[in-house]
């Protein structure tokens, strides 16, 4: 079994599923999708990068955080009980330090512009996005909780909101899904798709649930993607299997992206991931190949994706102050949300992420043991009695 953090296949998805969201908030100031004609849906339903996260994001925490499992195993020693207690701390404190500094960046560029342009007499576009209550729910994570339906501050942080939430109850639901036989994880599987089914029909054929009501999208494919680790090993050295996973998920998710059905898509996406994953659990090279561009990008997507709506804010801002509009302007306006998304992305992995990751992983480090007193040859050892 692979025992890299790092996959290059799920690492390239990530630059993709990144990619596919930013285009898609593009394409609704712009309508290029228009002369696509029958193949529009593939752009304006480019939010379905943000599944794409949430089932990679359970399969990948799973993956990295192999000692839950172990703590599973020895579960009725009191010992490895409280050991589960401190590594759940450990856990949290490590994703907070992987998603929190680059968040509170953008909270408070979006703060120290808000500032600039009241004194500069210039008002947001929608006030309300910008209200104290809605900081204070943004700066402790909580916006996507139920509290937020429009998208305040950075309004791509309600994912990250979300996750947050699956983050807390990660190593509870790592102790449920290992304590179990794999048929147990292979029926949560087959589980969350109706369960994501009622959602696509009750939405109005739709999986675009966002912001106040995204739980209900999220949790399904985080579960499925933590299942989705507990049954590679069985399959990942069985070659057909791999080779069904990697191409009836990528048909899918192809065939799903182009008729705009959300379920489709969602299903490719989940055998794409599950079919990379076994690729690497079983220590064959990428599927995608080692290609460094790519793999640069998937380690940036994070603060790409955190990036964008920062840079769509100052694009629509610098066309109306020059008075024109997005439309008339196509190529130059993705151009600039593009170099400035691009720019922000490459300051905040550079001067934010990087640093803080690296601090943490510093303080976080458990101390080394202390090594035994060796007695002296000549010395006898003093009597306990």
């Amino acid at each position: 079994m692979s025992q890299k953090s790092d996959i290059t296949d799920l690492t390239i998805c990530r630059a993709a599923f990144a990619a596919w969201v930013f285009i898609y908030h593009v394409d609704l100031h712009l309508h290029f999708s228009l002369a696509l004609g029958p193949f529009s849906a593939l752009i304006t339903h480019g939010y379905m990068g943000v599944d794409g996260f949430f089932i990679l994001s359970g399969l990948v925490l799973l993956h990295t955080h192999r000692e839950f499992d172990a703590v599973r195993k020895d579960h009725l020693h009191k010992h490895f009980r409280w050991a589960g207690h401190g590594m759940a701390l450990s856990f949290y404190a490590r994703r907070l330090a992987r998603i929190y500094p680059v968040h509170l960046a953008t909270i408070l560029i979006l703060l120290a512009l808000a500032v600039a342009g009241a004194a500069l007499g210039v008002h947001p576009h929608a006030p309300q996005r910008f209200g104290l209550a809605t900081l204070v729910e943004n700066l402790f994570l909580v916006q996507g909780w139920g509290a937020d339906h429009f998208g305040a501050w950075n309004y791509p942080a309600w994912s990250v909101s979300t996750e947050w939430a699956g983050y807390l109850l990660f190593p509870l639901l790592a102790l449920i899904i290992t304590y179990f036989i794999n048929l147990v994880s292979l029926q949560l599987v087959i589980a969350a798709f109706p369960i994501l089914g009622v959602l696509y029909f009750v939405w109005g054929h739709s999986l675009n649930l966002a912001f106040g009501v995204g739980f209900y999208r999220f949790f399904p494919e985080f579960i499925a993607g933590m299942a989705a680790w507990r049954i590679a090993p069985p399959v990942a050295d069985f070659t057909p299997a791999r080779h069904l996973f990697l191409y009836s998920g990528a048909g899918l998710l192809l065939v799903g992206a182009v008729l705009g059905v959300d379920l489709v898509t969602v299903i490719g996406l989940w055998g794409l991931i599950f079919a990379f994953y076994l690729q690497a659990d079983a220590q064959f090279p990428p599927v995608l190949g080692r290609r460094p561009v790519l793999h640069f990008l998937g380690l940036l997507s994070y603060c790409f994706y955190m990036s964008f709506a920062i840079a769509e804010m100052l694009t629509v801002r610098a066309f109306q102050y020059l008075g024109g509009q997005p439309a008339d302007e196509k190529l130059l306006f993705a151009a600039m949300m593009t170099a400035i998304t691009f720019i922000l992305a490459i300051l905040l992995r550079g001067f934010v992420e990087q640093p803080c990751r690296r601090a943490a992983n510093r303080w976080l480090q458990p101390a080394p043991a202390a090594a035994p007193q060796k007695v002296p040859a000549t010395e006898k050892p003093q009597s306990l009695f």
